[in-house]
């Protein structure tokens, strides 16, 4: 049986990397999951302490940059963003189908420190939260 491919984007490869570690704990063997970014290959040793929380491991691969055959190889292409701070990337129209759009919260927009660690902790849950219910959609 052929593997689902999930593609997970975001546009510094933070939000995207937590989705891609909560996404390989769900239940769905026929899917493979990865992650990457439209803009930076940025990663905060923040997403590590927030999944560290959860008994979690960041993923270990690098970003993975959009290409047009990825997008199109991709059966749900899962685009996080923050509507307050990003625009999100517009797709080419054949690919509307598989395009999900979550919109939340950059934890990179604070600047102080204890107010950043504390949004990580809030996006890692809203990305949980997410993920969870886009088991019931594969399933």
């Amino acid at each position: 049986m052929k593997k689902r491919l999930i593609y997970f984007l975001s546009q510094k490869h933070i939000r995207s990397s937590m989705a891609e570690a909560w996404a390989k704990k769900l239940a769905i063997k026929d899917a493979q999951f990865i992650s990457g970014s439209w803009c930076h290959k940025e990663i905060s040793p923040l997403v590590a302490d927030a999944l560290h929380e959860y008994a979690m491991e960041p993923p270990a691969t690098i970003s993975v940059t959009p290409s047009q055959q990825l997008l199109n190889e991709a059966d749900l292409i899962v685009t996080i963003y923050d509507s307050a701070s990003e625009l999100a990337p517009r797709f080419p129209a054949e690919l509307t189908d598989k395009i999900m759009y979550w919109d939340i919260k950059d934890p990179e927009q604070s600047t102080e420190e204890l107010v950043k660690w504390a949004h990580y902790q809030e996006v890692c849950d809203n990305i949980a939260t997410s993920v969870k219910g886009l088991e019931k959609v594969l399933l």
